[in-house]
């Protein structure tokens, strides 16, 4: 392994038998409405900077809206497939849960975000990076690569969220992720950020709100974000997969884990005859 993707890393940090699932077995990720959701914001936002970067002025409201509700459509088409292949691994309570959702709704709030967006925070931001690949020589000898969202020309780094529940300051505290934000600019720039944002658009049942958190100064050792990094791929060449949410969070349930079952057989057989029936099964 000469490189390790970004996404990779943080997929452990956040769950180590999602890791497992995904990139040593190959288990295809279970789709989410949801997350077609926040993926096609996302492209929305990027497609807008990047042109903005070119011309200075970017998308209008009215042409970024209609260029959301065509992602969206298209990756809801991409959803349908996906869940068909996957099915037979969900619980009846996660789909569910994907049934009940209102995909009208979620339009309809993805418009109400664009348009406070676009009100409140896109008249604050002249992009200087959208989109940029990275590449940073970590001290295990591999590269970790991949992409910072966007930065602006007054050196400040943006991560762009939605969410339904107001976050608070300790979610920016705690995030790792933006420790390598941090990292990527200075390999990137050759000098640290000036500061670090997190956007978040909050979407309630009537209206959407910006909330924004920002630190001023660095705040990593870039030392030890690889022995981090280290420690993490060290595990995985151990075959070191464990969950550690807690058995009550809702991020663990039927209803919002697609890997619930997996979880599940993983306990009751163990790893290597889990490992074993599903590489059988990849090959």
């Amino acid at each position: 392994m000469k490189h390790v993707s970004f996404t990779k890393l943080m997929t452990y940090v956040r769950c180590p038998e999602h890791y497992l699932f995904r990139y040593v077995l190959g288990i295809k990720r279970p789709p989410g409405k949801a997350q077609k959701h926040g993926f096609a914001l996302h492209e929305t936002f990027a497609y807008h900077f990047d042109q903005k970067k070119k011309d200075s002025k970017g998308l209008k409201p009215r042409e970024a809206k209609e260029f959301f509700v065509e992602v969206f459509r298209n990756a809801l088409e991409e959803y349908e497939a996906e869940l068909e292949s996957v099915q037979p691994l969900l619980t009846k309570e996660f789909l569910a849960k994907e049934k009940g959702i209102d995909v009208n709704e979620f339009v309809a709030t993805g418009l109400r975000g664009i348009d406070v967006y676009f009100r409140d925070m896109n008249p604050k931001i002249t992009p200087d990076f959208v989109e940029e690949p990275f590449a940073i020589p970590t001290l295990s000898k591999v590269d970790l690569v991949g992409r910072i969202d966007m930065t602006d020309k007054k050196g400040v780094i943006h991560e762009l969220k939605t969410t339904r529940r107001t976050p608070n300051m300790q979610d920016i505290q705690l995030d790792q992720q933006l420790a390598i934000y941090q990292l990527a600019y200075q390999s990137l720039k050759g000098k640290l950020p000036k500061g670090i944002t997190k956007d978040y658009i909050v979407f309630s049942k009537r209206d959407a709100k910006i909330v924004q958190f920002k630190i001023d100064k660095p705040f990593f050792d870039k030392n030890v974000v690889f022995r981090n990094i280290a420690v993490i791929m060290e595990a995985v060449r151990r075959n070191i997969f464990y969950c550690i949410h807690p058995a009550e969070s809702w991020v663990c349930s039927k209803e919002w884990c697609g890997f619930y079952r997996l979880h599940g057989e993983l306990r009751k057989v163990g790893l290597a005859k889990f490992m074993a029936k599903y590489m059988i099964k990849r090959t």
